[in-house]
C-alpha cells in the first residue's frame, strides 16, 4: 500500500513537473515570501524544495525516469546542466534573502536589495565553460 502511494505521488508531481509552464520550473528566481514549491532535476535525480520565511527545505527525491516514462512515454532527456533554481523571500522592511536550488543543497547566498540581477549573474556563471 505506501510502495502505491508512494509511486502515485511521484507521478503526480512528476506530471507537474513536465507539464507545467516555464515560470513554475527552476530556471528564474521565484517569489517564496508566501512560500512555494520549486522542483529541480539533473540527469538521474529530481527534487522538491519547499521555500518560505524559514529558508528552504528538501521535501524528498525521486528518480526521474519514473517521472518520464510516466509522462506519455516521452523518451528520457539525459544532456544539460543540471536545473538550478533561485527563490527568493522578501519580507516586509527588509532586504530579499536568496536561496540557489539544485537537487542536493540549498545554498543560501545572503539578504539582497536587487534579487533578479544576482540570480542573472549566477546563471550567467554557470552557463561558462568548465575548466
Amino acid at each position: 500500500m505506501k510502495f502505491g502511494l508512494a509511486l502515485l505521488l511521484a507521478g503526480l508531481v512528476g506530471a507537474v513537473a513536465t507539464l507545467a509552464p516555464a515560470p513554475a520550473r527552476a530556471g528564474e528566481s521565484h517569489d517564496c515570501t508566501d512560500g512555494c514549491y520549486i522542483i529541480t532535476c539533473n540527469e538521474r535525480v529530481c527534487a522538491t524544495w519547499r521555500c518560505d520565511e524559514r529558508g528552504c527545505q528538501l521535501l524528498n527525491t525521486f528518480q526521474r525516469s519514473l517521472v518520464e516514462l510516466q509522462a506519455a512515454g516521452a523518451p528520457a532527456k539525459r544532456a544539460g546542466p543540471p536545473e538550478v533554481a533561485h527563490a527568493r523571500v522578501c519580507p516586509a522592511n527588509r532586504p530579499c534573502e536568496l536561496y540557489e536550488l539544485n537537487t542536493s543543497e540549498a545554498l543560501h547566498l545572503g539578504s539582497f536589495d536587487n534579487v533578479d540581477d544576482l540570480a542573472a549573474q549566477r546563471r550567467a556563471l554557470r552557463a561558462l565553460p568548465r575548466r
